[in-house]
């Protein structure tokens, strides 16, 4: 190719490259579209490649595919520099002198690479340690650490919306991951249906069968004087109570003894969410043009398992139940033929219900029973409190100060969302503490490392429920407690994750005194914990004695 000419090439692509990042790139979000948009790019360099091998050097149709070629890789070149320019210099995070590792903010991909073995919540500490309260993490992301961080990004009055990651079900649809506010109030106003009063106590019936069904595993063992693996226990005892309340159909684990094949392909689909969460562009990348293989083919396993069962169910129609299910609410008024979008919808919720319902409660009933197997006397304060209390009796549970102590601590020290639930700034923006966040930004805002804080509770690695009942000044600022979200993103579940983690725990406390199995320390429940947008913990082996 002349000199001349390649120059030209050379400045057609240029010109493209940095045309295409100031006109169309630095606007709007291109995650969802970046499957299409690298397989446009692949295809015309993969095209282009073939073409002038096909053709000998002399022919015109070689010197246009080189001529072309040397165009795109221009363009690509002057693109990813325009961009890198932008991001390091002039993008608003570097004009407000936002602190943080030079290269998170040219790409996320670093970033990826920190949070590959699933430690994000790590990660984010030790970046607070170094950096402060706020920390640039991203792009266009900030990750901020100050307690008043709730309260500004998911109150009523606040215009921030789900950040890019929630699209994570596209196409589908869900409650969780609707990020467009009308939308997901429309969409809630289905959900609180089934979240009644009258609901939860219809459905706390079933929670006690299982909860029944939980304590025969236990009493086996405690009869057999066989250790307990108490992780398996509780995260059957999750998903099979979450199973009969999304689908009125129990996954049947702990009846069985054994993991379903499904919840075990769904917990390895999870484990993508570690390492890829920090670019949710990847993650669209992955799910939908990544082969079906490994942990890649469990996520659509299981994604097309929530659609079969979520089918199967819908067949069923209104069929008259002891105690409807959430699918029962979901329905539309009554209509058993539902549209198209309404199944989007409904396929999208029954997964994310399923993961959102069972996991968190899990998780939260493996780290109080390792607290409480740590620190007996408050098993024991407990058990002062059940012994003459009918423990199916919810509101009776709700009165004990202790048993709601011990979980509020083990909430705070454990939050489900380590480093989730991320939000996005309007083209208002938002103020923390006094700093300014620009427009279209996105916030981390850690519960791991906020709830955490010195200056918000003293001692504020230790497992203290007193904080909560006779030692008040040991709670600085409460703002920094948000397990379940406020305002309109606040969790429907709330209510019935409490009842249920009241439930097992007051049962079997009340029925049995437990420690640490011979070898066991308790400590794989955090070192092994990983971070799945929900915590995943490690195991946890307890011994339990009748009393």
């Amino acid at each position: 190719m002349p000199v001349s000419y390649s120059l030209l090439c050379s400045a057609i692509g240029v010109f493209f490259g940095v045309l295409a990042h100031k006109a169309l790139f630095i606007h709007g979000e291109w995650h969802v579209r970046a499957p299409e948009i690298f397989i446009i790019h692949t295809t015309l360099l993969v095209s282009l490649h073939i073409g002038k091998a096909l053709y000998s050097s002399t022919t015109s149709v070689n010197v246009v595919c080189e001529a072309v070629l040397w165009i795109c890789y221009c363009y690509i070149a002057s693109l990813f520099t325009s961009i890198t320019i932008y991001r390091a210099f002039f993008h608003p995070l570097t004009k407000a002198g936002i602190p943080g590792p030079w290269y998170l903010r040219l790409s996320k991909l670093p970033h990826v690479w920190a949070a590959r073995k699933s430690k994000n919540y790590l990660f984010l500490e030790d970046l607070h340690q170094r950096y402060g309260d706020f920390v640039r993490t991203g792009p266009a992301e900030i990750t901020i650490f100050h307690p008043e961080v709730h309260n500004v990004l998911d109150s009523p009055r606040s215009e921030c919306i789900k950040s890019e990651w929630y699209d994570l079900l596209y196409p589908f649809l869900s409650l969780v991951s609707a990020r467009n506010k009308e939308v997901h109030a429309g969409r809630r106003r289905e959900w609180v249906r089934g979240f009644t009063s009258k609901a939860l106590s219809q459905h706390e019936e079933k929670v006690l069968k299982h909860v029944d069904e939980l304590e025969r595993r236990i009493e086996h063992d405690a009869l057999l004087e066989k250790p307990s693996e108490v992780r398996d226990l509780f995260y059957w005892f999750g998903f099979d109570a979450m199973g009969d309340f999304v689908f009125n159909k129990s996954f049947d684990m702990l009846s069985n003894q054994k993991w379903h094949h499904i919840v075990l392909r769904l917990q390895r689909a999870l484990s993508l969410l570690g390492p890829l969460s920090p670019a949710p562009w990847l993650v669209q990348l992955g799910l939908r043009l990544g082969p079906r293989v490994w942990v890649l083919g469990d996520w659509h396993d299981s994604v097309d398992w929530a659609k079969n069962t979520m089918r199967t169910r819908l067949e069923e129609g209104w069929s008259k139940q002891a105690a409807p299910d959430l699918t029962h609410y979901m329905m539309e008024q009554g209509v058993e033929t539902v549209t198209e979008e309404s199944l989007y919808w409904m396929h999208g919720d029954s997964l994310l219900a399923i993961v959102a319902g069972s996991e968190p409660t899990a998780y939260v009933l493996i780290a109080t029973f390792c607290e409480l197997a740590k620190h007996p006397h408050h098993a024991e304060k407990i058990y002062q409190e059940v012994q003459d209390v009918d423990v199916t009796d919810q509101k009776s549970l709700n009165r004990l100060p202790h048993l709601n102590a011990v979980i509020n601590e083990t909430l705070r020290l454990y939050p489900v969302l380590l480093t989730g639930g991320a939000r996005k700034t309007t083209e208002e923006g938002v103020v923390v503490g006094g700093i300014r966040i620009p427009p279209y930004t996105t916030v981390i805002a850690p519960r791991f490392s906020i709830s955490r804080r010195e200056d918000c509770f003293e001692q504020p690695t230790t497992f203290i429920p007193e904080r909560w009942t006779t030692r008040p000044e040991m709670i600085r600022n409460v703002a920094a407690f948000n397990p379940f979200s406020i305002g309109h993103n606040s969790c429907l579940g709330r209510l019935l994750a409490m009842d249920t983690m009241r439930y097992v725990t007051a049962r079997l406390v009340k029925k049995y005194r437990f420690h640490l199995a011979p070898g066991e320390t308790g400590m794989s429940v955090f070192d092994d914990m990983a971070d799945q947008f929900t915590a995943n913990p490690g195991k946890l082996t307890l011994c339990f004695e009748l009393r």
